[in-house]
């Protein structure tokens, strides 16, 4: 699903952004650094230094969580930097989040942000159905379901050919043990449907085939991405 995708991609561009933006600011405060006459180390301008710790802490904890190794790290340092030692630590930790974000190393937090997105979809393939146009509502389900598939292979190292069919995906992801027997086979009608409504097929479903394919799928996505 293109739009998913797009979503996905717009909300990773801010968040590296704004890591960027306080990588930029971290190493400002290191140039603020100075050695005072009659004491001993080097040490940084203590209000820039204590305002990039803060904005630092609090992007930290949104993207990664308090329990994260890279909040954890860095609110340990947090509070000895007047000095230049530990406001440098403090910006490799900094770097390292941004890099592990980059390279996709933190899949919980790209599964939270594609469930938002999917959530979405799914409100929009009820509004649709409850105004008594199910057709286009299955079409929508059904691509939130396929994108979630596709999605699912990825994660579990499945690959695929371009397009791939909803089937064979459903089929590989039950191979893999990822989804269970009975999963599979709740899948397989969904795939059909989905199927009818995109070649406007709509003699081959109903209304309530539609409620119970949003069921499932929703059902599925917060199994599987929330």
């Amino acid at each position: 699903m293109e739009a998913s995708s797009y979503s996905n991609n717009k909300l990773d561009q801010k968040i590296l952004n704004r890591l960027t933006e306080l990588i930029e600011m971290g190493e400002a405060v290191t140039k603020t650094s100075y050695n005072p006459k009659y004491i001993a180390g080097t040490f940084v301008k203590e209000e820039f230094a204590f305002q990039w710790g803060t904005s630092s802490l609090n992007i930290l904890d949104k993207v990664f969580g308090k329990d994260s190794p890279h909040y954890v790290n860095f609110n340990n340092l947090y509070p000895n930097f007047l000095k230049f030692v530990y406001v440098s630590r403090a910006l490799g930790i900094l770097k390292a989040a941004k890099d592990d974000y980059e390279h996709e190393l933190l899949f919980n937090i790209r599964t939270l942000i594609e469930a938002e997105v999917f959530g979405d979809f799914l409100e929009q393939a009820e509004h649709l159905l409850e105004s008594g146009y199910y057709q286009p509502s299955a079409v929508i389900a059904g691509s939130v379901l396929e994108d979630g598939l596709r999605k699912l292979c990825a994660k579990n190292g499945i690959p695929l050919q371009n397009r791939p069919k909803m089937d064979t995906m459903n089929a590989e992801l039950a191979k893999r043990g990822v989804f269970s027997l009975l999963q599979q086979k709740q899948i397989l009608p969904l795939a059909d449907i989905r199927n009818k409504a995109a070649h406007g097929k709509w003699d081959g479903f109903d209304k309530q085939d539609v409620e119970n394919m949003i069921k499932v799928v929703r059902e599925i996505m917060t199994k599987y991405f929330s």
